[in-house]
């Protein structure tokens, strides 16, 4: 009986090896099918839409894919440029997929030979607004598709407006008159400005230089096809930006808040306006710490300088975008992902509000909130645009830019050496 039982506990423990064995077998075998994709992008914060639509996208990918893993690795705006930056000096091995700028942004990595072509594995382009693909383009090869795109508009808060017995300004010096009237309401500040975060001073900047000199304009300088300064309108819109800053309409110290800062005060109806892009138009509708009514926020066009540029200017368009490391291991995935999450994002921003798709595809338009339909209604109007300066130019000097407009936000501002830092700079 005892060599019975010894027998069958033989055998059992014999067949639990080899079922055992079996199975660890099958887990190494598959395990050499499974992918496992590092994607990086910038969005942090939970709150943010962008990274909800992210992740989703990644789930449904993952769903329909399921030899595919991805990894995702995120960092804040400004940590996030400086790290990519770092990244790929080198061969960034820890990178596949990363979220990033097109135009002069993506130029740098182009010429050093660090992204991977997707002209290939791009099976359909008529999928694509006309010209939404320009940023992505260099020497004739299409290096990413677009995500969604931005437009910048003046945000204004109607019932400030109304207390204030302020008229919405649709010109520079009707901007002076409201603001000034504006600053006669205790604990309001005309404008919302992040100007201790670069690129946000910048825009005011941009704004008032795409008035003053026009888009088209503004783009040859940018592409150095014409001089930085030869204008007048470069120096006169520095000008006007310190105008603004003198009178305060930024408030007494505006370097003192960044970019979210200027977010919270204006939806805690503590500032009137804000200069910023299209994306914000669903935080004013779904920040539920919100403490301002969003019907009585309106979306206005830039203020035109009068005599100057052209009313269908805007800032804004499609930049935006996930590109894939040439020193990838795994290409051809790579570039299914990378396509494929620049289309669900873009239809995923549309459809909530985030964002502007490049995408000709059929849509849901049923969730867009009242403020971005205005936003629309805008662009629709809307003929030349010029990139944000920080994304059409290459990394190094879009810094400078940034860091040279944030001294007209000073008490020690100088124009005219704001204008020579941008001639030494940008006029090479």
């Amino acid at each position: 009986m005892k060599k019975f039982l010894l027998l069958m506990v033989h055998g059992m423990i014999t067949v639990c090896f080899v079922s055992c064995a079996a199975e660890v077998s099958d887990v190494e075998e598959n395990s050499e099918n499974i992918v496992n994709l590092n994607v990086w992008h910038q969005w942090t914060n939970e709150s943010n839409q962008l990274k909800s639509l992210y992740e989703a996208a990644v789930a449904e990918y993952k769903a329909m894919n399921p030899n595919i893993t991805i990894t995702t690795k995120t960092l804040s705006t400004e940590a996030y440029k400086t790290k990519i930056a770092a990244e790929f000096a080198g061969r960034a091995d820890s990178i596949d997929i990363f979220y990033y700028w097109g135009a002069g942004t993506a130029k740098k990595l182009v010429d050093a030979n660090k992204l991977l072509p997707l002209d290939e594995y791009i099976t359909d382009l008529t999928k694509i607004l006309p010209g939404a693909i320009s940023a992505f383009e260099f020497d004739n090869k299409v290096y990413s598709l677009p995500s969604f795109s931005w437009v910048m508009s003046l945000y204004a808060n109607t019932e400030l407006f109304a207390k204030a017995d302020a008229q919405l300004p649709a010109t520079y010096d009707q901007l002076l008159v409201a603001c000034e009237k504006l600053k006669t309401l205790e604990g309001v500040t005309p404008i919302a400005s992040g100007a201790k975060d670069g690129w946000d001073a910048a825009f005011i900047y941009q704004a008032l230089v795409m008035r003053e000199v026009g888009a088209a304009n503004v783009n040859s300088m940018l592409k150095s096809e014409a001089t930085f300064g030869d204008d007048p309108g470069y120096a006169e819109a520095a000008a006007k930006v310190v105008e603004l800053v003198e009178m305060e309409a930024f408030g007494e110290n505006p370097l003192e808040n960044g970019y979210d800062a200027a977010n919270i005060a204006f939806m805690n109806g503590e500032a009137a306006m804000r200069i910023t892009g299209s994306w914000f138009a669903n935080q004013v509708y779904l920040n539920e710490e919100s403490q301002i009514n969003p019907d009585k926020i309106i979306a206005l066009d830039i203020p035109i300088i009068e005599g100057k540029g052209e009313k269908s200017d805007y800032v804004g368009g499609f930049i935006e975008s996930f590109w894939v490391n040439k020193n990838t291991k795994h290409k051809e995935e790579a570039a299914k992902f990378a396509i494929y999450i620049n289309e669900q994002m873009g239809i995923a921003a549309y459809e909530t509000g985030a964002g502007f798709s490049g995408w000709d595809v059929e849509m849901d338009e049923r969730n867009l909130n009242p403020l971005l339909i205005q936003i629309k209604d805008l662009l629709a109007e809307y003929k030349t645009g010029v990139f944000a300066w920080d994304t059409a130019l290459e990394s190094a000097a879009a810094m400078v830019h940034n860091e040279q407009v944030q001294t007209l936000f000073g008490s020690d501002a100088s124009v005219s050496e704001f204008i020579e830092e941008h001639r030494d700079l940008l006029n090479k």
